[in-house]
């Protein structure tokens, strides 16, 4: 029935594919900003961009906050100044209300831990400094790398011994809490 006839479709101009492409993604955008606008609703990426720093990870925070409020727990608080949400009950609301909501908001909550900043590197420092002055004179500095910290302490140094705890004990608190390290998290 096509008697051998072929519908070619001439390709679109660059300008017209690149305004789809614009066109597209404002599309995305008004709705990230309609569903992320307001305390009632969702919306955002599911990671911060590479290189976002501090407040790119808050951001997102904050939309994952806003998602949680709109899927039945209008009084779940939002993240402090770091990204790092309180660690209290929220009165009201079972278990399984804010697994469930947290659950639907899973893909707008950033991955790890929010960046360091310049203080927070400097507190490291800090700390590690802190550390040789209370008797753990070979204790390193540590590292940082990807927004991260990483801290190699040498097989020399007994990490079990009463001045080695005495000494982390005085100086984690340089570091400030919920980050690696500080005593106030299991992350080192």
């Amino acid at each position: 029935m096509n008697n051998g006839i072929r519908v070619m479709r001439r390709p679109r101009p660059p300008a017209t594919r690149t305004a789809a492409a614009v066109v597209a993604a404002a599309a995305v955008a008004l709705l990230a900003a309609a569903c992320g606008s307001s305390p009632s609703s969702s919306g955002g990426p599911s990671s911060p961009p590479a290189g976002g720093g501090p407040s790119a990870y808050l951001s997102h925070q904050l939309t994952f906050a806003r998602c949680v409020r709109s899927h039945g727990v209008p009084n779940f608080p939002d993240p402090d100044s770091r990204g790092v949400f309180p660690k209290t009950a929220i009165p009201g609301v079972s278990v399984s209300r804010l697994r469930s909501a947290e659950d639907a908001c899973q893909n707008l909550a950033p991955a790890g831990q929010p960046p360091l900043t310049a203080q927070d590197q400097q507190d490291y420092l800090k700390a590690a400094t802190c550390m040789r002055s209370h008797g753990i004179t070979n204790f390193p500095d540590p590292t940082f790398s990807g927004g991260g910290v990483h801290l190699s302490i040498p097989a020399s140094i007994d990490t079990s011994s009463q001045l080695f705890n005495q000494a982390r004990q005085t100086c984690e608190k340089l570091i400030p809490a919920g980050l690696p390290y500080s005593g106030s998290q299991s992350g080192g």
